[in-house]
């Protein structure tokens, strides 16, 4: 597997990913704001969303393997004014769940973020299907808010220890 920087000609296969996380991982409400996101990362669109609103820097990555496949997507942005990283539109293809995929682009994220700025703080919005992920990475339950993506799946904030 090797993780590159997203490019948008891996937008379809990026779109793929969400699909088969759909409705489990993600409500099919949050496609647009995905897609925007997507955009942006290629250079076409402004995003914002109620904790982005203030980045200063993002960042978007593609897993791929020896075929070039698209397997998962993952990346973070900074926000402005406080030292927070913030991680972002994780996600790895529904066939592909439990192989180390998501563990791989955590850590890619987490070095990167550590490198480049080292004082901030790595935060992020998870549902209550992967927040059990996110503690095994060290990070701990901050606030739910029930039905905070879409009618049944929970917004969980956790924050790095």
């Amino acid at each position: 597997m090797n993780i590159r920087p997203y490019k948008d000609h891996y937008k379809q296969a990026s779109l793929a990913i969400f699909d088969s996380n759909c409705p489990k991982y993600f409500d099919a409400s949050e496609r647009s704001l995905f897609v925007k996101w997507l955009m942006h990362q290629s250079g076409g669109a402004d995003y914002e969303s109620p904790t982005y609103s203030d980045a200063v820097s993002d960042a978007y990555f593609v897993a791929v393997n020896e075929d070039e496949k698209v397997l998962a997507c993952a990346g973070f942005y900074i926000v402005k004014g406080i030292s927070e990283a913030r991680l972002a539109w994780g996600m790895v293809h529904a066939d592909c769940h439990h192989q180390g995929l998501g563990t791989a682009l955590f850590e890619f994220r987490k070095a990167l973020i550590n490198e480049k700025w080292p004082a901030h703080q790595i935060t992020l919005g998870t549902s209550q299907h992967t927040y059990q992920f996110y503690e095994k990475m060290g990070f701990i339950v901050q606030e739910i808010t029930p039905n905070g993506y879409g009618f049944g799946i929970d917004k969980i904030d956790m924050i790095a220890i």
